[in-house]
């Protein structure tokens, strides 16, 4: 299937690579897994109705979706009953952001490094330059210590913060923000527990089962978290066990510097 889609649109203007991502190049996939293909492109990139020519010739009838802009540009297609979906990548930037991680460093809450995965970990099935080959030889080669230092350096003050509203909103019976406060918190958590291993960032997605590959990581991470996230919002030992789940990965962090 993949084949054919590379054989459909590789020539289409702009486009310089194309890798295979998500659960499948990860081996996680069941019975709901999409198949995940990123389109890597130098602007400018062919016309929606140029792509729709090229993939209908292939897609389930009435399945091609083109344009879709709700995370970035997508197609969406059914071929034989399974969904793909193509995502649209600006290679510049790509390459820029990669400069910067390994320059001054990237720095975010969450998620800082999770483009550069999908270049670290996606299968490549074109790449007309070469480009996205190199990119990947050099996120392969080490993990961007910049980005690292300023990830574990900056974000572990608002992590501390984030709690503290947790406890905050709590008091006031404001439970939207409590569950708003316990995904920021849960955010900066694994961006920083990723960075600590120098792994990167896989995205929002089976989190518990990507963190099994951190050597360095509290006890029992993926048992409290699992708690953490069923608790109520209203219950008192939310914060209290969060925050001795924060707390046991601030060690690691401060026995690494």
């Amino acid at each position: 299937m993949l084949r054919q889609i590379v054989a459909a649109i590789a020539d289409l203007s702009g486009i310089a690579a194309i890798t295979l991502g998500g659960s499948t190049a990860a081996g996680f996939t069941d019975a709901s897994s999409d198949l995940d293909v990123y389109v890597f492109y130098h602007a400018p990139l062919a016309a929606a109705a140029d792509r729709a020519v090229r993939l209908r010739s292939f897609a389930d009838e009435g399945t091609l979706v083109v344009g879709i802009s709700n995370f970035g540009l997508e197609d969406h297609l059914h071929v034989q009953q399974k969904l793909v979906e193509l995502i649209y990548l600006d290679l510049d930037r790509l390459s820029a952001e990669a400069k910067q991680a390994y320059g001054q460093g990237m720095s975010s809450e969450g998620y800082t490094t999770a483009l550069l995965n999908i270049l670290v970990r996606g299968q490549v099935f074109h790449d007309a330059t070469g480009e996205v080959t190199a990119l990947h030889a050099r996120l392969q080669a080490g993990y961007p210590e910049p980005t690292r230092a300023r990830l574990l350096r900056g974000y572990p003050e608002v992590l501390r913060y984030y709690l503290d509203l947790l406890r905050i909103s709590q008091q006031r019976d404001d439970l939207l923000f409590v569950q708003h406060m316990r995904y920021s918190a849960q955010m900066i958590f694994f961006n920083l527990l990723f960075a600590l291993n120098r792994q990167y960032h896989p995205g929002g997605k089976r989190l518990l089962i990507h963190a099994r590959c951190c050597a360095i990581q509290p006890p029992d991470l993926a048992e409290r978290w699992d708690d953490i996230s069923r608790l109520p919002a209203h219950d008192g030992a939310l914060a209290d066990r969060l925050e001795a789940l924060i707390d046991d990965l601030f060690q690691l962090i401060e026995a690494d510097q």
